[in-house]
């Protein structure tokens, strides 16, 4: 049941005041001057709107005035959420023949770039002009003056509106080869050089499609150098291996070279050690079998170093092996030397 303070309460409430509501228009304050056009924010209803009117020199001029029809009259009937609606064409008293517009509050597009805003939030931003875009082209319209200027970016919601389709109206009444979309889709390109990628593209969809293709190509590229390094590393690691086998195998066959050599003259200094081991110390005649001896080992010595030298210079200066061939010949020529050359020398 509702009780008169109640009543009273409503009526007294300051939520709505029906002054607000005025069907005059009331607030009108001029916010920008241009060459042929004066653009004032107006309040009616107790809702702001944009009044677009001939600046006053022209605004009396019959072709003038017909422009400014035809750019109402394309401009009524374009109903897109990315598009500044068009309410109205109509006599303003202290204003003149004005278009209502809806009132954005917002900023303009090259405003909004400054605040370096994130990707996410450009491309959310492109995608909703693409589409404003779609509808003017499918409408056969072009906008022809495509610009960061005549875009602009609410405060509440970061939302697109396109605006100022003067030249769009002027060109719609010529040749439809004046409506060619390349130059807005041009114009795009220029203002989302980071987004778009560059080309000749027959439309907004076909814009879209490289737009994705692009996105999905950078979304993969971090996997796809991961994948070149990681194939990168695998392979200097296979070459570093590979190099170390043929490194082990070049020195495994000089091994087997010095060891061979070693073995054969290990077995012919042997028989001269058991050849003089077997002489009788009191017969004459086995001193001088003892001097043959000594004698055959001096040979196989100066035999031993020719051979050395010449499996020496097989490995250029700069190659290692060159250095491991002298360090292991040297210490298998101390071991048989240490281990034989005693006895060759001793005397009877």
């Amino acid at each position: 049941m509702i009780n008169d303070k109640m009543v009273n309460s409503s009526i007294s409430s300051d939520f709505i005041v029906p002054s607000d509501f005025s069907s005059e228009w009331r607030d009108i304050l001029l916010t920008q001057t241009h060459s042929r056009t004066l653009i004032y924010t107006a309040t009616r209803y107790g809702r702001r709107y944009l009044l677009k009117t001939l600046s006053p020199e022209i605004a009396s001029l019959t072709d003038y005035r017909l422009q400014q029809e035809q750019e109402f009259q394309l401009a009524v009937q374009l109903v897109h959420p990315n598009i500044a609606a068009t309410y109205s064409l109509e006599e303003i008293s202290g204003v003149g023949r004005c278009i209502v517009q809806e009132w954005i509050d917002g900023i303009t597009l090259g405003e909004w770039l400054q605040t370096k805003p994130s990707r996410a939030a450009k491309e959310r931003v492109l995608n909703q002009l693409l589409d404003a875009l779609e509808y003017i082209h499918g409408l056969q319209l072009v906008h022809h003056d495509l610009k960061a200027d005549n875009i602009l970016i609410t405060r509440n919601g970061t939302n697109v509106k396109l605006i100022d389709f003067g030249l769009s109206a002027i060109d719609a009444t010529l040749s439809p080869v004046n409506n060619d979309p390349q130059k807005d889709i041009e114009s795009v390109l220029k203002i989302f050089p980071d987004i778009c990628p560059k080309g000749h593209f027959a439309n907004i969809v076909a814009l879209r499609k490289a737009i994705y293709r692009r996105k999905r190509f950078m979304r993969l590229l971090p996997a796809f150098l991961s994948l070149i390094l990681l194939v990168i590393a695998i392979c200097f690691v296979y070459i570093s291996w590979r190099e170390r086998q043929i490194e082990q195998q070049r020195y495994e066959v000089m091994s087997a070279q010095i060891e061979s050599y070693m073995a054969q003259e290990y077995a012919a200094l042997t028989e001269i050690v058991n050849r003089r081991e077997s002489y009788d110390r009191t017969k004459p005649e086995d001193i001088v079998a003892y001097q043959t001896c000594f004698a055959d080992y001096s040979a196989y010595i100066q035999s031993r170093w020719i051979i050395r030298d010449s499996l020496f210079n097989l490995y250029d200066e700069s190659d290692p092996m060159r250095e491991r061939f002298w360090q292991m010949w040297n210490r298998r020529e101390a071991e048989i030397n240490n281990e034989l050359l005693p006895i060759l020398t001793a005397k009877f």
